[in-house]
């Protein structure tokens, strides 16, 4: 084969290739910023993130809402997910044993979350919530923690991750 034809053969089966792989790549419907109100606390003091869930999708996607606005997202599907240094998750406090379905036989309380109610994130349009992280996990052990929140994109049946913050936590 001369080298015109080798050429052509390779670019014929390299845009095959990337075709195949453009038809196969996954299209989230849906973006997450956070961000964190203070990237470094004293221990004991809050951790709050804000966080913006965006449909980058052309059509309707449903959500979830609590009457009185933007505040524990934690309970409308927003997962704060936290990883100390040695990327180990810390622990739950008893709030959030009962929010992620964890509680200890101490806990003796449940979850009924009567206010939560469906609704519809228009494309373009933007959801914002709060998740008090520190009521969530016990962060008082000065360090550096990275925070991610995630939510379930039903589209593509999976959990997205927003990308990390690091919060400090000094005494």
């Amino acid at each position: 084969m001369n080298k015109g034809k080798s050429a052509a053969v390779y670019l014929i089966v390299a845009l095959v290739v990337a075709s195949v792989a453009y038809a196969q790549a996954v299209h989230r419907s849906l973006t997450l910023d956070v961000n964190a109100a203070r990237n470094k606390v004293l221990s004991g003091d809050p951790i709050l993130i804000k966080v913006e869930l965006k449909n980058t999708s052309g059509h309707a996607i449903p959500s979830t809402e609590m009457p009185g606005g933007d505040v524990h997202g934690e309970l409308i599907g927003f997962r704060a997910v936290v990883r100390d240094a040695q990327g180990k998750e810390p622990s739950l406090t008893k709030w959030g044993r009962l929010v992620y379905g964890r509680q200890t036989p101490e806990d003796a309380a449940s979850l009924q979350l009567d206010a939560v109610r469906k609704g519809r994130l228009d494309p373009g349009g933007v959801q914002k919530t709060e998740i008090h992280v520190s009521d969530i996990y016990d962060l008082t052990a000065p360090g550096k923690y990275t925070i991610q929140v995630g939510h379930y994109d039903d589209d593509i049946k999976e959990e997205i991750l927003s990308t990390a913050i690091t919060v400090a936590v000094t005494k």
